[in-house]
């Protein structure tokens, strides 16, 4: 037979072709795959073997200088780090998430430029059997009494209150002041007796505060003698009351019986309403003494009496106070994932236990937080509401990366192990660099695409986060790698782990030798996952999970509430449920606002809104109250007929100030002066009223149709009308999260993609990796709507995340695959032996991170759990069992390529020494065996013993050849040399 020579200094490639019966490749076929292997071994020699010298040289500098590293590292971070003086955060909800050109945001400054509303809302609810019982009204005045004396920095109620004086804008009373906590009124000599008089009647002369309480039908207070009889008849006769909105009734009570003549018999709830101005800095303190006192426990209440309160900071304290209390969850995640990196990367021995390395690897992640922060506010970035689980996802890819680090210098070859400490860690540093560079390339790459979406708290998210991995990146390979050296140093000089006390006689026990993890994929997942019985079972369970989970995403909503991120016993999600059963009319609400209009001019057009309104679909049109047709109505009623416009103006006037339902409307409408004699309506707010919409795509639909009917009206001239309402802000967040989410998953995947083809320089296993990433992306979104998910702003970010996470489980095993000879089933069978136990240790650290959560009663936070917890079942699943199935069936042929170092190098690729000759049809390759013939061209390798490594837990062969243990392809049951 005709012999193959093999050179000196390269790989055994088992060929597969060369196997009995099979027919050789045709002559064409062979030169195509010559062409592209040359091409290929061409690209590698000029990059690959680079990158790893590159590595190398690295790993020998730092481990010559460990303590020098150190400190550079920590003056880098200190630098970068100084930019947490630039802190930026407390942006309003319209600057987190609405897009600078978005309509929505226009909107809004649009509205706080023309209307000016400065109030801020504080409502209470009183629920009892009959709220009108003159027990329960004395433990209303009891509440209000509270109310009004609260005080801080030395300021009642009284002056932080909002005045009817207010509803104008500063200049519109005759004689007010432009600031100061006591406006003067309007002066006698400037309006008309009968101006007086009315405004007397409805409070606005006295300029008091505003605020609806029941007692006002009592203003001298409560009667000592107060009897049920009393009392109906003054709620009765306040309900039926015109004079002024200040005695009005009807929208206080809820649940509200009569007898056979309409008095006034019971009611079931009330709700009180005071306001502030939201421009006091004094405000938000005393709302929260507010809410102290009128929610005190020990308070003495009636029987079956409940007050429930709420204030305009309520939602974001009990925002906070959520994340506050499950933080202490997370940092016990934190000491877990402590506890598990001390187990793994240590050996249970006083010596090779890794305790101290373990806690300053994972303190890494403080310095990454300090100067990716510190370097991302350099840059103008925002602090957000969802950086906070940042440290956390930060931790579970710094692990991932020491795991893999560790792992490769603890199975190095005896014979590098015999080497000083510098260049055993070049050359661990040297197979460990490109791979921990895939992965964050990677992660890098994913995340950057984030900071192209529109959104400007994703993009500051996707901001961090990409700054956070870099830095990650560069402190491992310094940080971490000089704490090493250190470690390893220890080691060698024989002093324990915890005093560094140093043992001379010392020998390690045997059980801290064993290496169970490795073992357990070497000996167990590996071989069995290389049956052919189990690849199919393998391929056919991932078919049947993303054809179920495509199916499950197909069937997810675009949903939210931001109530949900709330504790569900919470005190505002109490008062809010008792509001939508009690006082449905104060559900979501918008308004549409109208500046520099003529009512007399554009009456026509003014009409249409109306009617349009009126037939609208997704409005509440029994809450719909329109000044305009109401003043028209009393005209008709009073016979009056405007000959122009000043004739229109004296006749609004006259409704504003001397009837109930202009009084109404007073609030609502901004004047450049006192409404009487030469003035101008400047804006117009009309209150509206969805109905219940519980999907994003029902909002949207609302909101549009809303605004493309003030489109319509084509105003012109300087006349806007805008429609805009707080809850404009998550709904249309909703539409933008769903349109990133596809964007950035795209733009993701097509990145990471380019930057895996260009680190792995093969095509096909980029494919196959990249198809891990979408397989796994496609079980964790579908696995969204079996959890009961919907489309939101969290779900979508960490899915956003994941798109990064899912390339750390399949790269790896991927790269290894590319750098490894023999056939299919040996390159996978081996690459899951070398990265499989440093991809699952990494995975379930991750897991550990939010294991914890998933006993939260937090929405947040359980989300979080069942997401990470189905990226690492997903990821690891597709990347351990998949991947290494589908590369050894059609992952690329490998490739002889020349080595110039040792004999083998540290990933355990056996290297030939000398010159051999191979006969063809002697070799037979198999995963379970390997039987060779070699005859070497001068002498015969003499045979070998096997002793197991002392310090790597490897195995050096005795003869001249280093092989690591269950390394090498040509280890087997049976060898002949």
């Amino acid at each position: 037979m005709c012999p193959v020579v093999v050179a000196a200094g390269s790989r055994v490639i088992p060929a597969d072709d060369m196997e009995v019966g099979k027919p050789a490749a045709s002559s064409g076929t062979r030169r195509l795959r010559d062409g592209y292997v040359k091409c290929l071994l061409a690209v590698r020699a000029q990059t690959a073997s680079r990158i790893e010298h590159l590595y190398y040289r690295m790993g020998v500098a730092v481990g010559r200088r460990p303590l020098l590293t150190c400190v550079l590292a920590l003056l880098v971070a200190a630098a970068a780090g100084s930019g947490l003086l630039h802190w930026r955060a407390g942006q309003t909800d319209v600057e987190l998430y609405m897009p600078a050109d978005s309509w929505v945001r226009q909107a809004a400054y649009f509205v706080r430029d023309h209307f000016r509303e400065d109030v801020r809302y504080e409502s209470v609810i009183i629920e009892a059997d009959n709220v009108l019982d003159p027990d329960v009204l004395r433990t209303i005045a009891e509440v209000e009494h509270d109310i009004k004396t609260t005080a801080v920095r030395g300021r009642t109620w009284e002056e932080l209150c909002i005045r009817y004086s207010s509803w104008f804008q500063e200049s519109a009373l005759p004689g007010a002041k432009a600031s100061g906590s006591t406006p003067q009124y309007p002066r006698a000599t400037e309006l008309p007796t009968e101006f007086k008089q009315a405004l007397q009647q409805a409070g606005l002369l006295k300029n008091d505060c505003v605020y609806q309480s029941l007692l006002k039908l009592w203003p001298d207070g409560l009667p000592a003698n107060l009897t049920s009889a009393h009392v109906q008849k003054v709620v009765t006769k306040g309900m039926r009351s015109s004079k002024s909105l200040v005695t009005d009734m009807s929208s206080l009570l809820a649940g509200v019986t009569t007898d056979s003549k309409g008095r006034v018999v019971s009611a079931r709830a009330a709700i009180f309403n005071w306001l502030l101005k939201a421009s006091d800095d004094a405000a938000p303190d005393w709302e929260r003494d507010f809410l102290d006192k009128v929610l005190q426990k020990n308070r003495t209440k009636p029987k079956g009496v409940h007050i429930y309160a709420v204030a305009t900071r309520s939602y974001y304290d009990m925002l906070d106070q959520v994340l506050d209390s499950n933080m202490t969850v997370l940092f016990a995640g934190f000491a877990l994932i402590i506890f598990y990196v001390i187990l793994v990367l240590g050996r249970w021995n006083l010596i090779q236990q890794r305790i101290y390395l373990s806690l300053l690897g994972v303190s890494i992640v403080g310095l990454t937080l300090l100067s990716s922060y510190g370097f991302c506010f350099y840059l103008g970035f925002h602090f957000g509401p969802v950086h906070p689980i940042l440290p956390f996802l930060l931790l579970g890819i710094g692990v991932d990366d020491m795991f893999v680090i560790v792992d490769c210098l603890d199975h190095i070859t005896k014979k590098e192990s015999n080497l000083d400490i510098p260049e055993r860690i070049g050359k661990a540093v040297q197979t460990a660099g490109i791979s921990i560079t895939v992965t964050s390339l990677t992660d890098i790459v994913a995340f950057a695409t984030g900071v192209t979406t529109s959104m400007p708290f994703l993009q500051s998210f996707c901001m961090f986060a990409a700054m956070g991995v870099l830095f990650l990146y560069i402190f491992q390979l310094t940080f971490f790698l000089g704490c090493l050296t250190l470690d390893e140093y220890r080691v060698a000089a024989k002093r324990e782990g915890c005093c560094f006390i140093k043992l001379r006689e010392w020998k390690p026990n045997n059980l801290s030798q064993k290496d169970f993890m490795y073992d357990l994929f070497a000996k167990h997942i590996g071989p069995t996952l290389m049956k052919t019985p189990v690849k199919i079972f393998v391929i056919v369970v991932t078919l049947v999970l993303a054809a179920v989970n495509t199916w499950c995403i197909l069937q997810i909503e675009q949903k939210f509430d931001p109530t949900w991120y709330l504790d569900s016993a919470s005190y505002p999600i109490q008062f809010n449920n008792k509001l939508n059963e009690y006082f449905p009319k104060y559900g979501k609400r918008a308004g549409i606002y109208l500046v520099n209009i003529s009512y007399y001019d554009d009456a026509q057009k003014m009409h249409m809104l109306s009617q349009q309104l009126r037939k609208n679909p997704y409005l509440n049109h029994d809450s719909l109250q329109i000044w305009y047709e109401d003043f028209e109505k009393w005209m008709e009623q009073n016979h009056h007929e405007p000959e122009d416009e000043d004739d229109y103006k004296g006749y609004l006037s006259e409704f504003l100030i001397f009837t109930r339902n202009g009084q109404e409307y007073l609030k609502d409408l901004k004047f450049n002066t006192f409404p009487f004699g030469d003035y101008n309506i400047t804006t117009t707010h009309l209150p509206i009223q969805f109905i219940l919409m519980n999907t994003t795509h029902e909002q949207l639909l609302g909101m549009s149709t809303v605004t493309d009917l003030l489109q319509s009206l084509n105003l012109t001239n300087g006349k806007h009308a805008v429609a805009y309402s707080p809850e404009y802000i998550p709904w249309y967040t909703n539409q933008l999260i769903g349109e990133e989410l596809l964007n950035n998953l795209g733009f993701g995947v097509v990145a990471v993609a380019i930057v895996t083809l260009v680190m792995i320089q093969e095509i096909q296993i980029t494919l196959w990796v990249i198809s891990c990433v979408i397989f796994t992306l496609v079980d964790l979104i579908g696995s969204m709507y079996l959890f009961g998910l919907t489309i939101e702003v969290s779900t979508a970010i960490i899915v956003l995340l994941c798109t990064g996470l899912t390339v750390d489980y399949a790269a790896h095993i991927g790269y290894e695959f590319s750098r490894l000879p023999g056939s299919g089933n040996e390159r996978a069978l081996t690459a899951l032996r070398l990265m499989g136990p440093a991809v699952f240790n990494g995975g379930l650290s991750t897991f550990l991170a939010f294991v914890l959560l998933g006993f939260s009663s937090s929405y947040l936070f359980t989300t979080f759990f069942k997401l990470f917890t189905s990226v690492v079942v997903f990821g690891c699943f597709h990347g351990v069992f998949f991947l290494p199935v589908m590369l050894s069936w059609f992952g690329p042929p490998s490739y002889i390529q020349n080595e110039t170092h040792g004999d083998a190098d540290c990933t355990g690729h056996l290297m030939v020494s000398k010159a051999v000759t191979i006969p063809n049809g002697h070799c037979t390759s198999s995963v379970d065996a390997v039987e060779v013939s070699i005859v070497t061209e001068k002498e015969e390798t003499p045979p070998v013993a096997i002793h197991p490594l002392q310090h790597n837990g490897g195995t050096h062969y005795a003869g001249g050849e280093v092989i690591p243990e269950g390394e090498s392809m040509l280890s087997a049951h049976q060898q002949k040399w």
